[in-house]
């Protein structure tokens, strides 16, 4: 089983503290996301994940833990949203030289072959064009090769929550031809750093630069390391590649505040009074006598792995 944690939240960002006293513990219990009152206990011990993924903005708070998840035994891997955004668009982020040198430390004890890194989502606007994103991708990469070897990026979906940001300006509808011309600088400079472009959930062909569609957690990888694996049989979204994995994260409990994240749809205030309790079986809230708690089964678990 690999679990995620997590495309919801920012687990390493905000709830490090209760990630570690979940491992200790060797299980938590998840909301099931398409019925509430079900909630689903997960078996954490090592003889049961062959994997934990660390989705991330910012894996700083992870570092002094990983000398523990190391004595437990657990394979575990990080893949970290590195853009060059400012507060208008990722209010809640730390600062982004911090947040590469919390990569080159991790990627240090473990392995740059156990760390990705997302420049993610691909946005433009009236101020941010291709030149922008000439610029700042070519400095980045020049901080991420100090730590991975592979970039995965995406171009901006402009769903419906992003409407009101599109009517100010912030954020707009990328053309193929920008999409496109976006790929070709992007390539020559991945290549440039000994960086691996890939590219996800995008309808775009893109192999006339190089750029392979890959999963962000991409079954290449799993390969690479030995993990075991099972591929999906229904994608997250169209276009999707990722392998299975079991996600113990909740929504609307991420503080970043970034404008195009669709983990966070609640407004910030009703955030704040969410129930946190890093001593607790689940991310957050309570559990009630209307819930149904339920053992996660590893065959359970192969079929529930598209949906949690």
């Amino acid at each position: 089983m690999i679990i995620c944690a997590s495309r919801r939240t920012d687990i390493p960002a905000f709830h490090s503290e209760w990630m570690m006293n979940r491992l200790r513990a060797g299980s938590v219990l998840v909301r099931n996301p398409m019925s509430r009152n079900l909630v689903h206990r997960i078996d954490l011990s090592r003889s049961n994940v062959d994997c934990i993924v660390f989705i991330t903005k910012d894996p700083g708070p992870m570092v002094p833990h990983l000398r523990e998840i190391g004595s437990m035994g657990h394979m575990y891997v990080f893949q970290v949203t590195l853009t060059p955004y400012g507060r208008s668009i990722e209010p809640g982020v730390r600062s982004k030289g911090d947040i590469n040198d919390s990569c080159i430390e991790i990627s240090d004890r473990i392995g740059r072959d156990r760390m990705s890194w997302r420049y993610d989502p691909v946005i433009f606007n009236g101020t941010m064009g291709l030149e922008y994103h000439r610029r700042k991708f070519t400095m980045l990469c020049g901080e991420a090769s100090k730590w991975t070897d592979r970039c995965i990026f995406s171009f901006v979906d402009t769903y419906g929550k992003l409407s009101r940001f599109q009517e100010q300006g912030v954020i707009r509808s990328m053309t193929k031809q920008e999409m496109l011309s976006f790929a070709r600088m992007a390539s020559k400079v991945a290549d440039e750093y000994g960086i691996s472009l890939t590219h996800c959930c995008s309808k775009l062909d893109l192999e006339e630069f190089g750029i392979q569609r890959r999963g962000c957690l991409d079954k290449e990888m799993m390969r690479s390391l030995n993990i075991p694996y099972e591929t999906m049989d229904t994608p997250l979204r169209e276009g999707c590649r990722c392998v299975k994995s079991i996600d113990i994260g909740e929504y609307d409990t991420c503080d970043h505040g970034c404008i195009y994240c669709y983990a966070n749809r609640s407004d910030p205030t009703r955030r704040l009074q969410r129930i946190y309790d890093p001593d607790s079986e689940i991310l957050w809230g309570e559990i009630t006598q209307r819930d149904s708690i339920k053992e996660l089964s590893p065959r359970a678990a192969s079929r529930l792995g598209d949906f949690l």
